[in-house]
Parts: C-alpha cells; structure tokens; sequence
C-alpha cells in the first residue's frame, strides 16, 4: 500500500494520499489546503483517486476539497455531523491565513461501520466524536488514519465549537486503546506514532481504560 503525506497550509496539516499498488487506485485523505500540491503528488504517484475522505470538517482539513474534487471528478465522503462547518469554510480559511478555500459540497454521508473498498485495500470507518461531532478514523489494515483524536504525546482539542472532552475520552477508549500496539496511527497534524507509543507515553491515556464492549456513536 502507498501511504503518502502532504503538510499543507500555515496550520501544519496533514493531507494524505493512499493508494493501491496493483491497481493504482486510491483515495485523498483530509485535503487541506494548496490542492495544486496534492494534484501534482497525485500525478506523480500514477494514481487514479476515487474519492475524497474527510476525518472531519474543520477548515485546516477540507479547504482544498472543492477543488480536488472539481480537478479530479470525486466525491466527498464525511460524517454529516460535521456538515454545518462547510458553508463559512471560505471565511474561516481567511481567519487562519489559508489560502484558496472554497466552501464544499458533502456528497456522501459516513457512518459508523461503513466499509470503503478502494483496489485491493478496504477502509474501516469509525465514528469517533469529540474534537468534533462528526470526527471519524479511518482504518486500512493496521494503519490509522485518525484526524485530530490523538496525536503523538496529546490528543485534540474540544474548546473549539461542537467539541466535548467527556466526548473525546470516550472515544479515546472506545476506539484507539482497544487497538493492537503495533497499529500505526496517522494523526492530522505532527509525525506518525503507534497506538503501543500513546499507550505507555501520552499523558492524556494515562489511566484511560479499553473499553472494548460497547458500541460506538452512530
């Protein structure tokens, strides 16, 4: 599997790119901004994408979706609990200096559960609110793909509109303790890490529990 990250606008974000090595299919993982970087990488890797996927709707995420999907004739896929951001991303990208920003159209709606078959890889999505209503990770295999849940040494921030710490622990437990300590986790901003690194390290897992039988939001 090709795992490609662009960082992208003065925020720092992480665009990925996932593709298929035998059938050079592959999906855009969180276009953030500079969408002519993301379409030449594209280019340069020979991939055909099928669509775009959001982890969610935060303007250092989706900036550059519109266009990506506009140059590439894709659709975006997101959790519609996070569909009420889009229509002022364009005057939120000009608060935060990012440039190119258009307002997005959702095309289809996520849900917990649902399977993405991309080439030869499926994509696992799992509804993971907190730093948003509408967060998701994405997991292909033992990759995650997990927006702004946690990163290495922190997770993310709930003082932003539609966040809620209670909220986000539980997802923390519900969703990445459970995981093997070999998964690799592909936060939305700063380096790659495991979930065995956060387990022993992170501070905000500290005392989390694994919460391995109930079922997550919808």
């Amino acid at each position: 599997m090709i795992i490609e990250k662009i960082t992208v606008s003065p925020i720092q974000e992480n665009c990925y790119i996932v593709g298929d090595e035998e059938s050079h299919a592959g999906v855009i993982i969180d276009p953030g901004a500079e969408a002519s970087r993301i379409l030449e990488k594209v280019e340069h890797l020979g991939l055909t994408i099928e669509k775009i996927v959001n982890t969610h709707g935060h303007v250092d995420h989706i900036s550059a979706a519109e266009e990506v999907k506009a140059a590439l004739e894709v659709k975006l896929h997101m959790h519609p609990g996070d569909e009420m951001y889009l229509p002022n991303i364009e005057e939120t990208a000009q608060m935060f200096g990012i440039s190119g920003a258009r307002n997005p159209t959702l095309d289809v709606f996520l849900t917990d559960g649902d399977r993405i078959d991309v080439g030869g890889f499926t994509i696992e999505v799992i509804h993971a609110p907190g730093h948003t209503p509408g967060s998701c990770v994405l997991k292909v295999g033992d990759d995650v793909f997990c927006g702004d849940l946690v990163f290495s040494g922190s997770i993310g921030r709930t003082d932003l509109p539609g966040g809620d710490y209670n909220t986000i622990i539980d997802s923390l437990e519900r969703v990445i303790l459970p995981m093997g300590d070999d998964v690799r986790l592909h936060p939305g901003h700063g380096p790659s890490t495991t979930v065995a690194v956060e387990r022993r390290f992170n501070p905000f897992l500290q005392g989390l529990r694994p919460q391995e039988n109930r079922s997550g939001p919808m």
